[in-house]
């Protein structure tokens, strides 16, 4: 029998159709990660690997029983399938980086708001303009003499949040707390580009 044969018969379809299956969960999954009550924050990450990492176990399991079953034609496009899915995964950084993405996607827009806030025109509660209304939905933003903050995320009691802070000068070695929601303080982690720090 040959490659098109084996792959074609029930022993090689089944791994085929079973890596397919783990790759594309991850269209739903990173869907759920991305969408506002999560992304950015460590549940959204932890959503989009358990995901990846679930794709990879599906793929080499399809791998392993190709092997078992001797059905290299259906082994050969498993693996083929594995590093071709992940050259994709490891450039679509969107869903697994979110902060970085949001912040790329949005950059323009942050850098007017800087400009605004260096010409003195942005102080205490920022009205968030139009277009970063869906980095920020819920409005959360302020600028004091040291920070221009923008919240990417809060808990459902507004209780808890994460987001992204442009300081007028780096952190210091003792970093200084940033309220990043209503009853909650974070501290700059990484700068993410162009002065601002993801905050959490």
């Amino acid at each position: 029998m040959d490659f098109r044969g084996k792959l074609a018969g029930g022993r090689g379809l089944l791994p085929v159709v079973l890596g397919c299956a783990g790759w594309l969960l991850l269209i739903p999954a990173w869907w759920l990660a991305e969408t506002p009550l999560i992304v950015g924050s460590l549940v959204g990450w932890a959503i989009s690997w358990a995901a990846v990492l679930f794709a990879v176990l599906v793929s080499v399991a399809a791998v392993l029983i190709a092997g078992v079953r001797r059905s290299w034609g259906a082994a050969v496009v498993s693996v083929c399938l594995l590093a071709g899915a992940a050259i994709v995964v490891s450039q679509h950084d969107s869903q697994i980086y979110p902060v970085d993405y949001r912040y790329r996607l949005h950059r323009a827009a942050l850098a007017d708001l800087v400009q605004d806030y260096r010409a003195g025109r942005v102080d205490g509660d920022v009205s968030v303009p139009a277009d970063l209304r869906s980095l920020c939905p819920s409005g959360f933003a302020y600028a004091s003499s040291t920070v221009l903050f923008v919240q990417l995320w809060q808990n459902w009691r507004a209780e808890s949040g994460t987001g992204l802070a442009y300081l007028a000068e780096p952190p210091p070695a003792e970093p200084t707390p940033i309220t990043t929601a209503s009853g909650d303080f974070g501290y700059a982690q990484r700068e993410v580009g162009d002065g601002w720090w993801w905050v959490e």
